[in-house]
């Protein structure tokens, strides 16, 4: 599991910072045959509004058959060239029935 936090996605930054997002997302590895697919995704249809660039996760937990989400600067962006925060984090947890497309449980902060 990986929380992908778009920034610089495949090396290179969106024209916009609004075009920035972020997403959780559940990858299938084989070994043996070295090949990794994507099987889960969640977050992008979110666009900006769920943009969290720093200190997130996603954690599949097995005694639930569930994906924990924790994006903690959700909404948070930063001008770099100031080295400050603009607004304020609106952090989330999110938690999905297995291969669920929308959370089963959803806390704001």
């Amino acid at each position: 599991s990986v929380f992908d936090n778009g920034d610089a996605r495949g090396a290179e930054q969106p024209a916009f910072a609004s075009q920035k997002y972020s997403r959780a997302v559940i990858y299938k590895i084989d070994q043996q045959n070295k090949t990794v697919e994507q099987i889960w995704e969640y977050g992008k249809n979110r666009g900006n509004e769920w943009f969290s660039p720093v200190t997130s996760l996603t954690q599949y937990e097995p005694d639930k058959d569930s994906i924990m989400v924790y994006s903690a600067t959700a909404g948070m962006a930063f001008d770099l060239s100031k080295g400050v925060s603009l607004g304020e984090p609106k952090p989330e947890i999110d938690e999905f029935n297995w291969g669920a497309k929308e959370p089963s449980v959803q806390i704001q902060f």
